[in-house]
């Protein structure tokens, strides 16, 4: 994923700025300390142009994390419909189909059915076979 130029733009601007501001701010500092107020306007005013384009590139920055949000919101909704459509394909589509048998038939037909009286299981031919059988063991401990 690219980063957004505008985020980039807008985080060394404003670092910039912000560090650039600590010059007159620190002449500001030296100036009250000797009682020269014409030099503690200039250094605030030099400190303020600092800030101001600070806050401009600060502005730079949010919109480009806000559009950095929204591009990756598209691609979200973009592959979730890409996986929809992978998903509703033809071929992704699973269907069974169902053999009646002729005890069924029967028993629709309501003739008597020759009903098992023991459990079975049913191969993967479809042929019957009794369940084998379970060996149980039970242990008690007193």
């Amino acid at each position: 994923m690219q980063v957004n130029p505008q985020i980039i733009e807008g985080l060394m601007g404003a670092s910039a700025n912000i560090k650039m501001a600590g010059t007159p701010m620190s002449v500001y500092r030296q100036a009250s300390a000797e009682g020269d107020t014409e030099k503690m306007k200039r250094a605030l005013g030099y400190a303020g142009e600092c800030t101001q384009r600070a806050a401009k590139y600060q502005e730079k920055l949010e919109e480009g994390i806000k559009a950095e949000r929204e591009e990756a919101k598209k691609d979200k909704e973009a592959e979730l419909d890409n996986r929809l459509e992978e998903q509703n394909k033809p071929e992704h589509k699973c269907t069974d189909t169902v053999e009646i048998s002729e005890e069924a038939r029967a028993a629709q037909a309501n003739e008597p059915v020759e009903m098992a009286t023991e459990p079975v299981v049913y191969t993967n031919s479809g042929e019957a076979s009794p369940l084998p059988a379970a060996e149980t063991a039970v242990i008690f401990n007193a």
